[in-house]
């Protein structure tokens, strides 16, 4: 998980669910675990984790709050790039189903990009309690002519 402990922040937070409890290591999905991030009823809203460099990603675990709200999360999608506006990068996986499912994993097919950001439609609070990102260092080729 490349994802762990890097700097994460959101479109706003709202009773205390700050953006790094998605990158915190701990899979709690009841919000008294303090483990869930959250924003407040924002128009479009928005979560990123900055990797510190360009990264390939293979995939995107996220894992969804359980006690309550679950629903919240339907729609949400997948950005990957260098841009920190998180809605500028291409996505991958398209608009997620949450239906009846605690854990989504996104397939993102090694896109490259430094910042992992998830985002919903419309007006709506954002709630995360884990983002696992799974990939590795980009390697540059060098030509050389002979």
């Amino acid at each position: 998980n490349i994802a762990q402990g890097r700097p994460a922040e959101q479109s706003s937070v709202a009773h205390g669910g700050a953006p790094g409890r998605a990158v915190d290591g701990n899979n709690n999905r009841q919000w008294s675990g303090n483990s869930c991030t959250h924003t407040g009823n924002d128009n479009q809203p928005w979560w990123r984790v900055d990797l510190g460099s360009s990264k390939c990603v293979d995939r995107v675990v996220v894992t969804n709050r359980q006690d309550c709200c679950s629903e919240r999360l339907q729609g949400f999608k997948v950005y990957i790039g260098d841009n920190p506006n998180v809605a500028a990068n291409p996505t991958c996986g398209g608009a997620q189903s949450v239906s009846g499912k605690m854990t989504i994993s996104v397939d993102c097919g090694g896109r490259t990009g430094r910042y992992v950001g998830i985002a919903l439609p419309g007006r709506q609070y954002l709630t995360l309690c884990e983002v696992q990102v799974f990939g590795g260092m980009l390697f540059a080729s060098f030509f050389f002519p002979l």
